[in-house]
Parts: structure tokens; sequence; C-alpha cells
């Protein structure tokens, strides 16, 4: 068990606070709105604190001094890096997490010292929200990608379609329809519920079936959803942070337009960028829409900071006939009501957890991705240890007596990627990507790769 302080009580700090009291960890929350405070103590047993993070009078009532790690996600970024600087400076904390948002603090890093801050970590959503946005472009008919061991193994999620070639097909079937493809099928959602995969399971229309592959084999995307075409047009709605970084990194791989509103916003981000066509206009105009040809669109990306911005133009751009939308949205209310309006709904509350939870939990885990907002999660885990201080090293995956809600999909090990089977050997040193399709299973998973103190 872990002494955790979060600073802030928004979205993402009220997540992480709940997640990580569920897993057994003593979590105090620090937050300026009592109205948030109240709420939060209602929903979830932790101890909470009214005031500014950045106070050390506030961290000292936090007990800031015996805590082992904080976590500063309040709404303003010079905050965090201040309560992460007084945490460390007059209280010792031995880690500390800051959420930042903008890009001047992380453009150069020759510019920003986050020693000088005495940040432990920074959590940038902005730089995660747009490499998930660019790897699902990367990966047309996947609504949710990402990646493991630096790219070497990929997860794609995509909803299979009543006449795609594997609909109505064993997952045992799948060698014969593609037989030069090694992939492995991790996780099903079928009308919102779990289903554990297994030879036997067959695929049906409308599920939504979690993939994880090498990149050389992700071609199978196109079999099953056989209308699938890599993308070329590219619009994007906004040009604030995440809109000007995304731009950035496609304008040389797509054909690009991006529309901004802010006339001023607009005239910088043109000047950052070279080949992306900028418009100044308002995202949500018909007439412009028509006159730059939304039906051409194979991708428009609303990535404003206004939640009904993105909803209204990615519903308006997907009437005119842009062929698919992608929209960021903030509030889970607003994601449930238009889920089957827009094609693929992007929370940065979801993206920005699994990389906190990643430098929170123990166990030496690199990555962790949320699949269905949460409901299960992914993560890449180092073994570490011998056969005598280790529970996995020198074990088959068949006598690990896993929970059948526990999924090893592979191990890395160096450049060689092994979709795990039962008869594989686990090694010190190899990366495990884990899939943990009941959220209470995670502990397991923790305790499962801890060492003895003999290793140390």
């Amino acid at each position: 068990m872990k002494k955790i302080i979060v600073f802030g009580g928004g979205q993402v700090g009220s997540s992480v606070a709940k997640i990580l009291s569920d897993d057994g960890n003593d979590i105090t929350l620090v937050d300026y709105d009592k109205d948030v405070l109240s709420s939060l103590k209602e929903k979830m047993d932790i101890k909470t604190i009214h005031g500014l993070a950045s106070y050390p009078s506030i961290q000292k009532l936090a007990d800031a001094e015996n805590s082992d790690m904080v976590i500063a996600v309040t709404g303003s970024d010079e905050v965090n890096m201040a309560a992460c600087h007084i945490s460390k400076s007059l209280f010792n904390v031995p880690k500390r997490i800051a959420r930042l948002r903008a890009n001047e603090y992380l453009r150069d890093e020759d510019n920003f010292n986050k020693s000088f801050f005495s940040i432990s970590e920074v959590i940038s959503p902005n730089i995660l929200l747009t490499d998930y946005v660019k790897n699902i472009l990367d990966h047309p008919g996947a609504f949710q990608a990402f990646q493991f061991a630096s790219g070497l193994v990929q997860v794609l999620a995509a909803t299979v379609l009543p006449d795609g070639p594997l609909s109505g097909k064993k997952l045992s079937e799948f060698k014969n329809h593609m037989p030069n493809v090694d992939v492995k099928v991790v996780a099903i959602y079928r009308d919102k519920k779990n289903i554990i995969p297994n030879g036997d399971t067959v695929i049906m229309p409308d599920d939504d079936v979690f993939f994880l592959a090498t990149e050389e084999n992700m071609r199978f995307m196109s079999e099953l959803r056989k209308s699938t075409a890599k993308p070329h047009n590219v619009m994007i709605a906004g040009g604030g942070r995440v809109g000007s970084a995304l731009a950035k990194k496609l304008e040389d791989i797509y054909d690009l337009k991006l529309i901004e509103k802010d006339k001023y916003t607009a005239k910088m981000v043109s000047q950052e960028l070279s080949s992306t066509v900028v418009l100044n206009n308002d995202i949500a105009d018909e007439s412009l829409l028509t006159n730059e040809n939304i039906s051409d669109v194979d991708y428009f990306c609303a990535v404003t900071n206004n939640d009904q911005m993105n909803i209204l133009s990615a519903k308006l751009a997907k009437d005119m006939g842009a062929k698919k939308t992608i929209a960021i949205v903030n509030k889970s209310s607003y994601r449930n009501l238009v889920s089957k309006e827009i094609d693929i709904v992007v929370s940065p509350e979801d993206v920005t957890i699994g990389s906190l939870l990643a430098s929170v939990r123990t166990s030496d885990i690199v990555n962790v991705h949320q699949l269905r907002a949460g409901e299960a999660e992914a993560m890449e885990i180092i073994v570490h240890g011998d056969s005598k201080t280790s529970k996995l090293v020198g074990k088959k995956i068949s006598e690990l007596s896993l929970p059948e809600s526990i999924i090893i999909g592979a191990l890395v090990r160096g450049r060689e990627v092994l979709l795990a089977n039962e008869d594989f050997v686990i090694e010190t040193g190899d990366h495990a990507i884990i899939f943990v399709l009941q959220k209470s299973d995670i502990s397991k998973i923790e305790k499962m790769f801890q060492v003895s103190v003999g290793f140390f």
C-alpha cells in the first residue's frame, strides 16, 4: 500500500484517485473547490482537503512528509509545477508527477528543466492525445490502437462487419483463413459484455474485438473490414495545442486541412506548418465544409478544447459525407450520448490515466492502456529476478494458474515477439504484454511480478 496525494479533483484527478483507492492505496485528494470535494466524498472512501495544492500549509495538512508520491493534475500547469517543488523541497516526497498541458513547457527540453521544478515525471495530455489519434489514422478500421515494447507489438480494436470474412467464424479457424498472419485475439466485447476468448469462441457481427500482433502482421485489418482503405485526405477542426501538434505529425503523410476560428491562432499555426492548408473559419460552418469538399475527406478530426463544438462539427461533417469522424470528448455523459453518431470518440481522461497508472503502480510497469473506457486494462510489465526470487521466471505460462480474465498476450524478448501460448517458458528480462479483463484482478498481477527481498 502506498500513501499518495492527488492534487486536483477534476476528471483525471478523481478517476485516478478512485482507481488507486480501489487498488488498496491510502489516497488524499486536495482541491480548491468545496463542491467538488463534497461530491467526491459521496462517491469514494478517500480523505479530502480543501485548499491550494502549492501551499506548504495545505501539503502539511495532507501529511506530505509521510507520503510516497504526489500526483499534480490541477487545471494549472504552474500550480502543478509549484506543488511538486514544494513537495520535494519541504517534505522530501520521493516521487512527484505533474501534468503539463502547455506546449511551451514541452517543446524544448533544453529550455525546460523538470528537475529544477523537482518533477520526477511529466505527463502531457497533448502529446498523448496526438500520438493516440495518429495511431488510429495509421490503422484504418480500428477504433482503438496502441503500442507496446517501443512499437514492436500493436493492439488494435475493431468492430466486426456483418459481411466481413471473419464474421461467424471460430477463433480456431483464423489460421485457415489467414495462414501467414500471426494474430492473437485478446478480448471480445458483445452487447457491452466481456467474452473470454478461446478457440471455440465464434466471432459475431458487431463484436468489438481486440487483436494483438506485430506491426507487419496488422494487414489482417483489411480482411476484417474489407471496405477499409488507407486514408488520404484528413481535416482537423481546431488549431489549439492538440490540433497544431497533430497537424505537425500528419502533414508529411496526408493531404491536410486545418480549420481554426481564432484569427491570431490560425495565423500562428499557419506559420508553424509547411504544407497544411489553414482555414480561418468556424469549424461548424456548413458552407465552408461544402466548399472544402467534405465528402472527399477520409477522416474529420475534431480536437478543440470544447466538447460541444467537437460533437457538433463531427456530426455535421458525418452528415455531409465525411467517411470517418473522430472527436475528443471530455465529459463521460457526452461520450455515452454520441458514441453511435461519431465513429471514434476519444477520451483524454482514459489516455492520460494509462500513463499515470504506469508511473504509480508497483512492479516494473512500462505501459498501461485503458480498454473500453476503463472497463479493462492492457499493460506491459518487465519480468525480474530468477527462479528463486520470482514467481514467474522458469515457469511455463500454463503453470501460473491465472484466472481466465487475465491473458498473457505476448512476451517480448529483446527484439523478438512471441505471441504467448501455454508452453512458453518465461525468462528474466521478458516484457510481458498482459490483458486484465476484470479490474479486480490487477492486484494479483502486481503481486505475481514482485520479486522477493533476496533479489535486491
